[in-house]
């Protein structure tokens, strides 16, 4: 009796010793779609993996999320770990709220900045001292109709890449409803009947204006040094959006007053040929009965490089009142895993594009609609990098919607679009800690 008392002692002290021995990481995270269960998934498996460090995840939308993250922080009650998204990161960082990552850090767990697209790496880094991890991409790209593309006599397998090979295309695909082309006698772009793509009004219009905008070699915004001043009023800009408001008054090859959401209808009914929107958008279409359609990098339709807007979600350890070094490391540990080229694969399953090139060059993605974009995805450009992502875009938005509307010339609508960014990141700066 007395030898078992003794050996049950000494399973108990064993068991509490392995418990004390864990370090226990909390986890905030917005994925709480489709994705959340892939990222359950692989909690479990860390967790399996790491016997000595046990994370506990909390889904909070994101909204939610940015809410409660800064006065998480002063209150000294911050999770171990968060995920941010590309718009609120910067501003996040500038504030204090996330804590650098050292190269020794990175190191150590086995973070290598090279092996990320570099666009979305450097979403995380400010003055050269990164303070998050890319786990999650997506990007804008373009959806077209490959039936629609044969019935016109063109390339189903080609779509096109160049601005003359989309106005080409645009007018092949475009149609009123007696079944004339644009240019042709009679043309009555009033009635269409089948169309290229709409280009639609804001948010998602806003966002794909930016990509091609972006193409002409605009920032939209100048660098800290410059006190973030935008800069979307230039002749380059200018340029790409006459180009796209053409798109739809001059070239007819659009609908008037097309919404993001009447496009989406339109792409499924076959109307609109091809739709310019987010990779979010596979599933969907590809549960349309009867729908056969391809995926491609939008078109370079500007004149200095290949550019589409991009979003991103990081992995990042946010300010502690008393750091705890133990979890300090065991945090990085669970982000260098969680962003591994493996982790990364599997995470793709739910939509999202690879961080990664050699996720994207790999054999396990090759099956995946989006493989065709492993080229398009290093000509990335997030919107990110200063504090008012918010103030920059409501400003953007309102001003391409005046131009493509008519309510304003495309000069003016951007003369006075980049007044008003002016002046709410103005106001902005003064919410900044001093640096």
């Amino acid at each position: 009796m007395m030898m078992r008392r003794i050996l049950a002692a000494l399973l108990a002290a064993a068991l509490l010793s392995a418990a004390a021995a864990q370090t226990e990481l909390t986890y905030w995270h917005g994925f709480t779609g489709p994705d959340m269960p892939l990222m359950e998934q692989l909690i479990a498996e860390f967790n399996a993996q790491h016997p000595d460090i046990v994370v506990t995840a909390e889904a909070i939308p994101w909204g939610n999320l940015w809410q409660q993250l800064e006065p998480s922080v002063a209150a000294g009650r911050a999770p171990d770990v968060v995920a941010v998204n590309e718009d609120v990161v910067t501003g996040f960082i500038l504030r204090g709220a996330l804590a650098p990552m050292s190269p020794d850090a990175l190191a150590a767990a086995d973070i290598d900045p090279g092996r990320f697209f570099g666009p979305l790496w450097d979403t995380g880094v400010v003055d050269d001292v990164a303070y998050a991890v890319p786990v999650h991409s997506v990007m804008v790209v373009m959806y077209y109709n490959k039936a629609a593309f044969a019935a016109a006599g063109l390339d189903p397998e080609a779509p096109p890449t160049t601005r003359d090979e989309y106005l080409a295309a645009a007018r092949a695909l475009t149609t009123d409803t007696a079944g004339r082309h644009p240019g042709d006698a009679g043309f009555d772009g009033d009635a269409l009947a089948s169309w290229a793509a709409g280009i639609v009004s804001p948010w998602m219009g806003g966002t794909v204006a930016y990509a091609f905008t972006a193409q002409n070699g605009v920032t939209f915004v100048d660098g800290a040094e410059a006190d973030y001043a935008p800069n979307f009023d230039s002749a380059e800009a200018e340029e790409m959006v006459q180009f796209l408001v053409d798109l739809v008054n001059v070239h007819q090859v659009s609908p008037k007053n097309a919404t993001e959401g009447s496009e989406i209808d339109a792409f499924r009914q076959g109307k609109a040929a091809m739709n310019f929107n987010g990779v979010w958008m596979l599933s969907q279409y590809a549960e349309q009965p009867g729908l056969d359609f391809g995926v491609a990098a939008i078109p370079q339709l500007g004149n200095e490089r290949f550019a589409t807007w991009g979003g991103s979600s990081h992995l990042a350890t946010p300010v502690q009142r008393r750091p705890d070094a133990a979890k300090q490391a065991a945090a990085m540990t669970f982000i260098g895993w969680m962003t591994q080229p493996e982790q990364n694969l599997f995470w793709t399953a739910a939509g999202g594009l690879p961080t990664q090139p050699a996720v994207a060059a790999s054999e396990g993605y090759a099956s995946n609609p989006m493989s065709a974009l492993g080229e398009a995805m290093e000509g990335t450009f997030v919107l990110t990098g200063f504090p008012f992502l918010a103030q920059f875009r409501g400003a953007w938005d309102a001003a391409y919607e005046a131009a493509l509307l008519g309510d304003k010339t495309v000069a003016q609508a951007l003369a006075d679009g980049v007044a008003e960014a002016a002046s709410r990141i103005a106001d902005g700066l003064q919410s900044l800690p001093p640096r």
